[in-house]
């Protein structure tokens, strides 16, 4: 094997491993309707409380906090289900099987941050009397844990997940340390704006690796 043939199969490889990861870390498509998903739940939330800060929820009626806290635990699953379907349906397209070991390898590297930042959120919301300075915590928090998460799913994959989880640990700890009280911008910028650029982004290079 020549020079020129060996580069070639490494760029061959190179191509299969980027398509790989892209269907099962990063799939354009939920990650677009999650983001959307996410800014309706914000624009929800203010219609809700008539605040940017997630701690007014606390001076809602019982009731409406429970259908507050349903909502975004309506939005949270259905984001998962959207991935986990649209992730699994790219895979039959492009002849995959969903749980080769760079599925398992996201899925792994994801699911500890994801655990952790459950059992905050729920200490925050379901202590003997809710405190507005923990529940402000909840958005930075799932920020960075989060941000942690993809990141560390990227080390075994291309570069795109390693700048995702940068940015948002970088906007978790700007949000926990300067802008607790602005919960529904930070959630909306973050988890919505931010997650639908980078699926379009997504979805442009599964094109591109499409048409090459």
């Amino acid at each position: 094997m020549d020079h020129a043939e060996a580069k070639a199969r490494m760029e061959e490889i190179q191509r299969i491993m980027e398509r790989a990861t892209l269907w099962t870390l990063l799939p354009g498509t939920a990650a677009v309707v999650g983001g959307i998903l996410v800014l309706a739940g914000c624009g929800v939330s203010y219609w809700m409380t008539g605040s940017l800060d997630f701690a007014a929820m606390l001076d809602l009626p019982v009731s409406q906090q429970v259908l507050f806290c349903v909502m975004w635990f309506a939005i949270g699953v259905a984001g998962v289900l959207l991935e986990t379907l649209l992730t699994a349906r790219s895979a039959r397209k492009q002849g995959m099987s969903p749980t080769i070991r760079s599925a398992r390898v996201a899925a792994f590297s994801l699911a500890p941050s994801v655990v952790v930042a459950m059992v905050l959120t729920v200490k925050f919301l379901i202590p003997p009397i809710p405190r507005p300075e923990e529940i402000q915590y909840i958005v930075p928090v799932w920020m960075m844990l989060y941000g942690t998460g993809v990141y560390t799913a990227g080390l075994f994959s291309i570069r795109a997940p390693r700048v995702l989880g940068l940015v948002f640990l970088t906007f978790g700890v700007v949000a926990l340390m300067g802008l607790p009280q602005y919960g529904v911008v930070t959630a909306a910028l973050s988890f919505g704006l931010l997650h639908i650029v980078f699926g379009l982004y997504i979805l442009g290079k599964q094109r591109q690796g499409l048409e090459s």
